[in-house]
């Protein structure tokens, strides 16, 4: 049997790459003697928007929005040189996916529509936002069409950001007719299933976890003690109690307020202003597993809070207003909500709005061991990738692969 994994493996985002590893090594584990594969597709059009440059960070802002970027570049000076650390980093890291011996590099489809037809058996697509098609454009091949033959199937597939229910009826009777022709279609979150059931597909969308659900950070391919020492040269001091970040200043003033300096404020992902360590170029792998280090992890991020969680380590999940989320279940609430932590999830402005409440339940999280029982109830919602591992081998089974 061939497998073809296609999902956003090169962006460049901790979670798309942790994601990805994490599929890709189940799929192996569970199916050892068959070929599993992340088809190395990737678009210049979604390339150029990674690009370090002053070109790019201005393109197709409004007066006032480039203003306000040129005050943020103003305070951060080193941002593009960091921004092309960062690209090296995820470029390193990518490379040690199972990609497929071809890369292919274009904003059209039929090379790649081409190449899954005489490479592979079977197409899982996922997990990720992958049906959200706001920069990719539709047609594009995440939605696969009729022109690919092999079998379809979708894992933890996500819409999520894109608000479907404006879509004309031409795109959404189209997307409708292409998931019918899928064999399973597994949804990340309910905001995706109501996608699924929008389009007019006839077929049950089923809760499949994100991956990262199920990942092993006992085994990942790191140096642990190489990471140690690099933690130990940014300053990180292994016997003070460490909060980490995944957000803005907004939050890390918001926690000194609460604690002062009794803890040290971690910020993973991006620089930001006030935290004592800045781990923004680290490998995804190392990101995964330093998330142990922490009493407890804030975060605006849902793979920030997935990883927090598969660590065994307490998360306040602060809400991200966007329009999709005024409509939709929020992705981090989703999860959440699943693991019974729906409590741990806020909405703030970081000075009045629910301060007090956050206090309180930050003080509880860091009061109470809980890292057993967290990591229970991710094993639990990992559970649900089996669903789609007897799909799977229910195929190999009835096409002899």
């Amino acid at each position: 049997m061939r497998i073809g994994i296609l999902t956003f493996h090169r962006s460049v985002n901790n979670g798309a790459v942790m994601q990805c590893y994490a599929l890709s090594k189940r799929l192996k584990q569970d199916f050892p003697c068959d070929v599993i594969e992340v088809i190395d597709y990737h678009m210049p059009r979604v390339e150029r928007g990674y690009s370090a440059t002053i070109t790019q960070y201005f393109k197709g802002s409004s007066p006032i929005l480039i203003l306000k970027k040129a005050y943020h570049l103003l305070r951060e000076p080193n941002m593009f040189k960091k921004a092309r650390k960062r690209n090296a980093v995820f470029k390193n890291a990518v490379s040690k996916l199972p990609l497929s011996s071809n890369s292919i590099f274009d904003d059209g489809d039929d090379a790649i529509v081409n190449y899954i037809n005489s490479h592979y058996d079977i197409l899982v697509v996922g997990s990720d936002a992958v049906w959200n098609y706001i920069i990719r454009g539709f047609p594009n091949t995440y939605f696969p069409d009729e022109r690919i033959k092999c079998h379809k199937l979708s894992y933890a597939a996500s819409c999520y950001g894109m608000e479907f229910l404006n879509c004309p009826k031409e795109i959404r009777m189209r997307i409708g007719q292409i998931l019918e022709e899928f064999e399973f279609i597994g949804v990340r979150d309910t905001a995706t299933d109501d996608f699924v059931k929008w389009s007019g597909c006839t077929k049950t969308p089923v809760h499949t976890c994100d991956p990262t659900a199920f990942l092993d950070v006992d085994d990942l391919p790191i140096d642990v003690n190489r990471l140690n020492e690099k933690l130990i040269r940014k300053g990180f001091d292994f016997n003070k109690p460490t909060i980490g970040v995944m957000g803005n200043e907004k939050m890390v003033k918001m926690i000194r307020k609460f604690y002062g300096n009794r803890y040290q404020v971690v910020a993973l992902y991006n620089y930001t202003k006030g935290a004592d360590i800045q781990l923004f170029d680290l490998e995804p792998y190392e990101w995964a597993y330093v998330f142990r280090y922490f009493s407890i992890t804030f975060t605006t991020y849902f793979h920030g809070t997935m990883l927090s969680l598969r660590n065994g380590i307490p998360v306040i999940c602060i809400a991200l207003e966007t329009e999709f989320a005024k409509q939709h279940i929020p992705k981090t609430l989703d999860v959440l909500s699943r693991l019974g932590y729906e409590d741990w999830y806020f909405r703030t402005d970081y000075f009045s709005e629910n301060f007090n409440e956050i206090k309180e339940k930050a003080d509880e999280l860091l009061l109470k061991s809980n890292n057993k029982e967290i990591k229970e109830k991710i094993d639990k919602e990992a559970e649900s990738y089996n669903v789609f591992r007897i799909a799977l081998a229910t195929l190999k089974n009835v096409n002899q692969f």
